[in-house]
C-alpha cells in the first residue's frame, strides 16, 4: 500500500486528475473536505476530554489557534497516509508525507495562459481577470506552504513527478502518474515506511470511518 499527493497550480485540472486517479486505482481520495471531517471528528472527542462539559466550539478553536490548526492537519494526513491506497490532494501532503520512501508527491501545472483560459471560461471572466485571479492564487499557496513548513510549493525538485498539463489530457496525466508511480514502487528507495507511523487511535478511527464515506 502507498500514497500518491497531488499538489496542483488552479487551472491546470489537478482537482479533476486527482478524483479521476483514485478512480482508475481504486483507492480513496482525500481532499480538503475529507481531512476538516476527520479533525471535526477528532478534534470534538479530544476537546470533551480536554474540557469536559465546559468544552468551546471546536471550530472556533481550531481557526483561531494555529498551532492546533497546524499540529492536528499534520496528524490527520499522517494517520490518512497510514491507511494507504489514497490519493490526497493538497494540503501540504507533499511536505508532510515527503520522507517517507512509498509516498509519490505530484506536482501538477500549466502555462499561465492556458490557465488564464481555462479560468476565464469557466468563471466567465476575461482573461485578464483570470491572469490576476491565478496569480493571486499562486502567492496564497506559496505563502501558506513556506509560513506552515518552510518550503516552496512551486518548486519542481520537491516532487517525484511534474505533469503539464497545457500538453497533456487528463486522462493521459493519470496513465503518466500511474505509470511512474509503478516505477517508483519498483525501484523504492531507501527511507521509512507509511506503515511505520505511529498514529492515535481515535484519529485513526475516525479516518477510517471518512475515507468509508
Amino acid at each position: 500500500m502507498a500514497v500518491i499527493t497531488i499538489s496542483r497550480q488552479l487551472g491546470t485540472h489537478g482537482a479533476r486528475i486527482a478524483r479521476g486517479l483514485a478512480r482508475e486505482l481504486g483507492w480513496k481520495l482525500a481532499d480538503k473536505a475529507t481531512i476538516n471531517a476527520v479533525i471535526e471528528q477528532y478534534g470534538l472527542i479530544r476537546l470533551d476530554e480536554i474540557y469536559g462539559d465546559e468544552a468551546p466550539s471546536f471550530w472556533d478553536l481550531y481557526t483561531q489557534d494555529s498551532v492546533w490548526t497546524i499540529e492536528w492537519m499534520n496528524k490527520t494526513i499522517k494517520t490518512i497516509g497510514k491507511q494507504g491506497d489514497v490519493v490526497i490532494l493538497g494540503r501540504g501532503g507533499f511536505v508532510v508525507l515527503g520522507d517517507y520512501a512509498d509516498s509519490f508527491d505530484v506536482f501538477v501545472k500549466a502555462p499561465d495562459s492556458v490557465r488564464a483560459r481555462r479560468i476565464g471560461k469557466r468563471d466567465g471572466i476575461s482573461d485578464e481577470e483570470a491572469l490576476a485571479k491565478i496569480e493571486k492564487d499562486d502567492k496564497t499557496r506559496r505563502r501558506f506552504t513556506k509560513r506552515v513548513y518552510s518550503a516552496d510549493w512551486a518548486d519542481e525538485a520537491n516532487f517525484d513527478l511534474v505533469v503539464d498539463t497545457g500538453e497533456l489530457s487528463d486522462e493521459k496525466a493519470i496513465e503518466l502518474i500511474i505509470a511512474a508511480y509503478n516505477e517508483h514502487l519498483a525501484n523504492l528507495p531507501e527511507g521509512p515506511k507509511l506503515s511505520e507511523i505511529k498514529v492515535d487511535e481515535i484519529l485513526d478511527e475516525a479516518v477510517k470511518i471518512e475515507l468509508k464515506g
